[in-house]
């Protein structure tokens, strides 16, 4: 499972350059691995159906007792053969739909990253693990649904599907964090339904995950993302919002009724918006003259009579559910795509502009009618039994089933409506005059998945025994907490669910035949309620804008200096609030370090930095103020036997120093900004020195707690016979938390790239000739070149033995840094054109390179990656550790290089 789901991330990586390099043959060759997994999948039906399970764990965030735990039983399989199966059938369809699409590739990796995200749902048995794919499947289905990008009301259906799902989205994550605390269990598997329901937290869970579901599956009140989604692409709509996306809402509420079901609360919620959704649903389906709104209307109705089988909890309903599910995915896949050949075909999806395509498209017509003859529930079709199961499960129920099942025979008889109407008026009488487009049968990438999938549908029904014994069986056991006898068949006997059938197809074929004015009387009830959900949506977005303007305007006043009193009284506030809430004495070590002098000159020399930085009014003296606040912590870190902070803290200032005065340098002069009136500063002055405070509280607070499980001794034991070095903090970051300093760098790459960028945009080409010094002085040109030479040798001895010594990679790289610096700084530009023989992002991609690769030599000798190799070369102990310090020196070096030299710019 876990190798699937790596397949199809896979392909979806490789879909842009595979359609590039091989356009024509693209959809064939991305349609092989979901095709591979649907085989796959197969292979394991005689398993699952004997009642086992298949597991996968893989450990995600071992720390928080998170896993990527996949678990495939009756319900996922079935989700997994629907997610595959019809999606390798949807890769091949968009190949033949899309095919002249400048963005094809594009499409392919959106609609596989979709799959994947999919799979991963239905297959995952942890919490966590659930809700990350479940977002992932709104994200892609939100880059799906604005595919077309420069159409508006496509860009408006996918944030709009977006806003309601991701908002459900952060109710759900609520509500299965509370249900992992009252279970006492982060695995679905492993949760007890008795310890769930007793708990104080079951309201809340319950509510929280319903309102998820509900948003993903379209139910009432939000519904109305779904049929504006049909803006996007067929092949998405076929996929996303008839067989996938829009069910994971159902399966979900599927997945944990053995766990929250059970009780009146639940089965009546259920029931009764799942039986409003699908009436609704259906008389706004027959409103419709635009056939894919009329599939996407029919889908909602479809996805409330699946919310309200699971409600029910009868022996009849639960079958009726799994059942339905399936045929649902069969038909309304087929009539989906089927609807978009003929838009490909005749230009057109308006009822009222179709007709007479029976000649001309014969394949497609076979394929309509195989699904329509299903979706309107007449035998032998798999929707038939579907039915039939339904209203009996309904019955069930005792005098609510009653009621519901009345509600239920208008819905699915406004459904045979519907279906009758897509086919016959769309296939049936004359051929009409289709102006420029001249209707012909389409490709076989178009017809193919509509029709294998109508005639599955007839297969499943005909033969419905197989089926019954290999997928229905199981799935109906994992969503029921007892034990169900699964016994399909085509013809029970006169029962009274089969009156209730055949009372809903005459009751369609009256509404057939009197389309006209039932769209009429469905026209006047929309009218006479008044009430849009696209227009009540537009409000509510409307509002929210409005609110949030208001809101942004009070704090986005365009002060620099009354967002940073605000934000560091806030800070203050809520450290002095915490310390309060401790109460006593929070400061748990009172032990002080002995007082040295370097360390009171040191705390003199950056409080005075501080003091001069707060009265100084010139730019450059600012900065040299900060500076030498910066060379007093440096002298304070020396005081407290931190030699290698102190190195690290003298070098960052010497280059803040240097970086800060070349660009004010370039930046035009400005007044002062400080104030002269009394209470302004002294609000400034309460602001400081408060929020000083707080940082002092939080580093005493901090300091004085006891490393857990006597670190530091550890670290300190293992140094030198683990990691072979004596200084514990380079050991630290190089070998034991090797990854963790890996991560670092490639941050500090990243904003360097970021930060060059920006030092370099915008910049006037200077009239100074090239070579031009930035500081015109013989003196100090003179005695720059020994300096920096002096101070990259000094880098180089620093990385080598900061093993062992104070020092490292990190160090050594702002050393020589601070040498290049120091030359550019003497010689102006002309200096550069040695960085230009290698440039600095090349020396940035080498040093990650080290990094990343330092750590395969453990791998490669069956060890962790990242864990050190040592080996000795003519007496001297080697290891991976070195290799790994000189990629951070590279990184290091080439990131202050490459600002630098951005900084600078270059000469007219």
């Amino acid at each position: 499972m876990l190798v699937a789901l790596l397949a199809i991330t896979i392909n979806a990586l490789c879909a842009p350059l595979i359609w590039r390099m091989v356009p024509k043959q693209a959809g064939w060759l991305l349609a092989i691995v979901p095709a591979a997994c649907f085989i796959w999948f197969a292979t394991l039906i005689p398993l699952v159906a004997a009642g086992d399970v298949v597991t996968a764990t893989l450990a995600w965030v071992p720390a928080l007792d998170v896993s990527l735990t996949l678990r495939l039983d009756g319900l996922a399989l079935i989700f997994a053969l629907l997610i595959t199966g019809i999606g390798a059938l949807i890769v091949l369809y968009a190949a033949g739909y899309l095919d002249d699409h400048h963005h094809l590739g594009r499409f392919y990796a959106y609609l596989l990253i979709f799959m994947m995200a999919m799979l991963g749902l239905v297959l995952a048995d942890d919490l966590i693990a659930l809700f990350v794919f479940w977002e992932l499947t709104s994200v892609a289905s939100f880059l799906l649904i604005s595919y077309n990008h420069e159409n508006p009301e496509s860009r408006r259906a996918a944030l709009q599907a977006l806003l309601i799902t991701a908002g459900g989205g952060l109710a759900l994550l609520a509500g299965l964090v509370l249900l992992g605390i009252a279970g006492d269990a982060w695995q679905i598997s492993q949760l007890d339904a008795a310890v769930v329901q007793d708990s104080v937290l079951f309201p809340a869970i319950m509510a929280l995950v319903l309102i998820g579901c509900f948003t993903k599956s379209a139910q009432f009140p939000f519904h109305l993302w779904l049929p504006n989604a049909m803006n996007a692409p067929t092949p998405v709509s076929a996929y996303l919002h008839s067989a996938t996306m829009v069910k994971a809402g159902v399966y979900l509420l599927a997945r944990l009724n053995p766990t929250l079901g059970g009780g009146m609360t639940w089965s009546t919620i259920l029931v009764v918006l799942g039986a409003t959704t699908a009436l609704l649903g259906a008389i706004l389906a027959i409103r419709q003259y635009d056939l894919k709104r009329m599939l996407a209307y029919t889908t909602v109705a479809v996805l409330g009579q699946l919310t309200m089988l699971i409600g029910t909890n009868t022996t009849y309903g639960l079958q009726a559910f799994v059942l339905y599910l399936v045929a649902h995915s069969f038909y309304k896949g087929a009539l989906f795509m089927a609807v978009g050949a003929i838009d490909h075909s005749t230009g057109t999806r308006d009822l009222r502009k179709l007709g007479g395509l029976l000649m001309v498209m014969p394949v497609t017509a076979f394929a309509v009618g195989l699904a329509a003859f299903s979706n309107a529930g007449l035998p032998p079709f798999f929707g038939f039994i579907a039915k039939e199961f339904k209203y009996a499960g309904l019955l069930q129920m005792g005098s609510l089933g009653l009621t519901v099942t009345g509600v239920m025979i208008l819905t699915n008889a406004l459904l045979v409506a519907a279906a009758g109407l897509i086919f016959f008026k769309t296939f049936a009488g004359r051929k009409r005059d289709f102006g420029d487009h001249h209707p012909h049968e389409v490709s076989p990438f178009l017809w193919l998945g509509p029709l294998l999938l109508a005639v599955g549908g007839f297969m499943l029904g005909a033969w419905n025994h197989w089926p019954e014994t290999w997928l229905v069986n199981t799935a109906v056991q994992n969503i029921s907490s007892t034990e169900i006898s699964v016994d399909l068949y085509l013809w029970g006997g006169l029962t009274p669910a089969v009156l209730a059938s055949i009372l809903t197809l005459s009751l369609g074929a009256f509404f057939y035949f009197k389309a006209n004015a039932v769209r009429a009387f469905a026209e006047r009830l929309g009218r006479a309620s008044r009430i849009s959900g696209d227009l009540l949506w537009d409000l509510l977005l409307g509002r929210v804008f409005q609110v949030a303007g208001g809101v942004a305007r009070q704090f986005q006043h365009g002060s620099l200096r009354l967002h940073m009193g605000l934000m560091t009284m806030v800070i203050t506030g809520s450290v002095l609030a915490g310390m309060i809430m401790l109460g006593g004495n929070p400061f748990v070590t009172t032990e002080l370090t002995d007082i040295r002098l370097s360390g009171v000159l040191g705390c003199l020399l950056a409080l005075g930095g501080a003091a001069g930085a707060a009265f100084m009014a010139g730019r450059l003296a600012l900065v040299a103020s900060l500076g030498a606040s910066g060379l007093g912590l440096a002298l304070f870190y020396v005081s407290v036997n931190a030699p290698d902070v102190a190195l690290t803290q003298l070098m960052v200032e010497t280059l803040t120093v240097v970086f800060l005065a070349m660009v004010l340098r370039r930046m035009p002069m400005v007044p002062a900004s400080g104030s002269k009136r009394l209470q302004v500063n002294a609000w400034h002055a309460a602001v400081a020195v408060s929020f000083g405070l707080a940082v002092t509280l939080m580093l005493m607070l901090a300091t004085s707690q006891p490393l857990p499980g006597d670190l530091a001794e550890w670290f300190l034991a293992n140094s030198l016979p683990g990691g072979y070095g004596s200084n514990v903090v380079n050991v630290i970051l190089v070998d034991f938390r090797a990854v963790d300093t890996l991560g670092e760098i490639v941050v500090v790459a990243i904003a360097a790239l970021a930060a060059a960028t920006l030092l370099g945009a915008g910049q006037e080409p200077d009239d100074k000739p090239k070579g031009m010094p930035e500081f015109g002085s013989v003196l100090i040109r003179q005695g720059m070149r020994p300096l920096a030479a002096v101070l990259l040798l000094v880098s180089l001895v620093v990385l080598w033995r900061g093993h062992n010594l104070p020092g490292g990679g990190f160090i050594g790289g702002l050393v020589a840094a601070t040498g290049f610096t120091l030359m550019i700084v003497t010689y102006g530009r002309g200096i550069q054109r040695g960085l230009n023989r290698i440039t600095p992002p090349t020396v940035i991609a080498v040093g990650l390179a080290c990094a990343i690769g330092a750590g395969f030599f453990g791998l490669y000798h069956g060890q962790d990656y990242m864990q050190s190799y040592w080996t000795e070369v003519f007496g001297v102990k080697l290891g991976t550790p070195l290799l790994f310090d000189v990629g951070v020196f590279l990184t290091v070096f080439g990131s202050v290089m490459h600002m630098l030299r951005n900084l600078i710019g270059r000469a007219a």
